[in-house]
């Protein structure tokens, strides 16, 4: 597995996202057109145990689907389907090296899900504090 890397994010314009819920779950949905936005409340998902950094509580709860992502500045982190053996191990590695980096956040955890070349690629995102 590659090093986990950070990178920022300055969005000058609306990211749209498809706007319809695909039937199946969120963790099997791949979009057809361009992309989905799911989103996760940080303090429903993330464990209170921070030894170690952050870790999530598992099976993650059903996310909420967002048509756009809101012009910002954003921390983010983007790996392939096959990188991690679940999204949530994606998503718990990203949020512990903000925590590891002292990245100060806000708002909820954000899951974009990519069809890139017929491949499913995740980038998760927060807000800059």
């Amino acid at each position: 597995m590659e090093e986990t890397r950070i990178l920022t994010l300055h969005l000058l314009s609306a990211l749209r996202g498809e706007s319809s819920s695909p039937t199946e779950s969120w963790s099997e949905a791949s979009p057809i057109l361009g992309s989905f936005f799911w989103t996760f409340p940080v303090d429903k998902i993330q464990s209170d145990r921070l030894e170690n950094g952050p870790s999530l509580i598992r099976p993650l709860p059903q996310p909420g689907l967002l048509s756009h992502l809101e012009p910002g500045n954003y921390y983010f982190m983007q790996w392939r389907e096959d990188a991690y053996t679940a999204i949530e191990d994606g998503l718990e590695d990203f949020l512990k090296q903000l925590w590891w980096e002292g990245k100060a956040c806000k708002g909820p955890l954000v899951l974009r899900v990519l069809n890139e070349e017929g491949c499913r690629t995740f980038q998760a995102l927060r807000e800059l504090a």
